[in-house]
């Protein structure tokens, strides 16, 4: 070798160990060195961080993380949920207990445990979050399945001889209640407390497990207390102690007979016994399971809306329950409660003036506009925790069901229709007892026959002047021949009609139907 390739190879050695340019002998750390990498964080790749568990069960997910420098991971868990989950060594995450959905354990009581999951290679970390949300598991929980239509005739709950079980909730029936009865009262049940899209499961499922862990039992009679010869007791009953001591009662569902008072043998006070009776056992439930609803609590939403509605003059239990604020204090609490309760309900699914249509001191509020126009704490409460855990059975359901107790004579009245000249315009009009487009007032459970001329055929409509003004004919219960036409109004004509002639315009006039 030459002298001047020796000090060639020299000078390059001594440039390689300045270390400039990325040289071999550069920090492991440093970028881009021959002979070395720099150390990156571990990285996790879940895409889901909101995951779903059904509940019973340990198992949640894993947390899948990698390492680009092949270091070894340390997983570990950190958050508000952290406590009740553990994460192996290979990121498994699992709870230390199954998670019970009907008894949620995390911070916020709702059944969504959250955590914060990191991953380590010793020098540097990454961290993601993550909510586990538990769901309900009811696939082998007969109490909340809804009634299966099929009365249980045994004697369980003895004195009654029949019972059922909607989600929970036991309806049980005296030996002199009809089994029809028995069965409306399921259905109505079923749909009340039936899931939908708006459910709140948390809550409802709350409800519902409270349902059985109170024992709670709708007790079902006939008449009212009072017709009972002899009377309802242990005495007479046996078994009727045990009942009352033992499940959690509050009021009877009385099926109307022949021997009821009169305004109690229509349908549309069967209906209001049913959803006011059912409404007053389901929410006094509502006050052992819902804060917002004590009854007795001066601070709840419920005592708060219900004093809004007092002071406002919508709400007045005095006139009913005045004297028992002066013997039982506390129970005037509960009872004025549970009664504000039932209307705010039935006026919230807009059926009070369907079914309990008088205004009375007691409760003036007929529909939701006016209940969220003049009570707003009462249409907010009813939004945030009725809306989302009972439903509304609907009014055309409600409406398409039948009671074979009430044993109702059908009334028939003939009613004759003349055509005058219209006194104060052009054309002919009905005449009716002598009046030019008189108003008419018809009766529930009669049956009405008009007489008139078959050349000003008289039919009825739910609009004005009927087919002559883009309206239609109104047909349930009509029947026609030539010069009669009959209807027979029930609970389900409609409130307001017309009757018009179905060849000429402007001949008729309104009609108001009436309880």
């Amino acid at each position: 070798m030459s002298k001047n390739n020796i000090l060639l190879i020299s000078s390059i050695l001594t440039l390689a160990s300045c270390g400039g340019g990325g040289g071999m002998g550069g920090s492991s750390d440093a970028g881009g060195g021959y002979g070395s990498s720099m150390n990156t964080a571990p990285v996790i790749s879940n895409s889901d961080m909101n995951i779903s568990v059904q509940e019973n069960q340990t198992s949640a997910f894993t947390v899948n993380a990698s390492d680009a420098n092949g270091d070894s991971l340390t997983y570990s868990l950190s958050g508000d949920d952290s406590s009740l989950l553990s994460i192996s060594n290979t990121g498994v995450v699992t709870f230390n207990s199954a998670p019970d959905y009907e008894n949620p354990t995390d911070a916020d009581s709702n059944n969504i445990y959250k955590i914060t999951a990191s991953v380590s290679d010793g020098s540097l970390s990454t961290s993601k979050n993550f909510e586990i949300t538990v769901t309900n598991d009811t696939s082998d929980d007969e109490n909340y399945s809804a009634w299966d239509g099929n009365l249980i005739s045994n004697d369980e709950y003895s004195p009654y001889d029949k019972h059922l079980a909607s989600y929970g909730l036991i309806v049980a029936g005296l030996p002199d209640v009809t089994n029809s009865f028995m069965e409306n009262i399921g259905n109505i049940a079923n749909k009340i407390l039936a899931k939908n899209d708006s459910t709140n499961d948390t809550d409802r499922n709350l409800l519902l497990s409270n349902f059985l862990q109170y024992k709670v039992l709708q007790r079902v009679g006939s008449t009212g207390m009072s017709s009972y010869d002899p009377p309802l007791n242990e005495e007479n009953n046996p078994g009727w102690d045990n009942i009352n001591d033992n499940y959690e009662v509050v009021d009877f569902i009385w099926e109307a007979t022949q021997n009821s008072a009169e305004d109690e043998k229509t349908k549309a006070a069967q209906l209001n016994g049913i959803l006011e009776h059912l409404l007053h056992t389901i929410t006094l439930i509502y006050d052992k399971t819902f804060t917002s609803w004590g009854y007795e609590d001066s601070s709840s939403q419920l005592v708060l809306a219900m004093n809004e509605a007092i002071n406002s003059g919508y709400y007045d239990p005095t006139g009913n329950y005045g004297d028992l604020l002066e013997t039982d204090p506390t129970a005037y609490k509960r009872i004025i409660a549970q009664e504000f309760a039932y209307w705010m309900i039935l006026t919230g699914w807009d059926l009070k003036s369907s079914y309990a249509p008088d205004t009375s001191p007691e409760w003036t509020i007929q529909n939701p506009t006016e209940l969220e126009t003049n009570t707003p704490l009462a249409f907010a409460l009813f939004n945030d925790s009725i809306a989302g855990i009972l439903v509304n059975p609907t009014k055309d359901y409600l409406d398409a069901l039948t009671f074979e107790s009430i044993q109702t004579t059908t009334q028939t009245e003939s009613i004759d229709v003349s055509i005058e000249a219209n006194d104060y315009g052009s054309g002919n009009v009905y005449v009716i007892d002598g009046t030019q487009k008189k108003s008419l007032v018809l009766e529930i459970g009669t049956t009405y026959t008009f007489n008139h001329s078959s050349n000003h055929p008289l039919r009825f409509s739910t609009t004005s002047d009927g087919t002559h003004n883009d309206g239609s004919e109104y047909m349930n219960g009509v029947t026609t021949s030539a010069g009669v036409t009959t209807i027979e109004v029930t609970e389900n004509t409609p409130s307001n009609l017309y009757y018009f002639c179905q060849i000429h315009a402007g001949m008729g006039a309104d009609i108001t139907i009436s309880n």
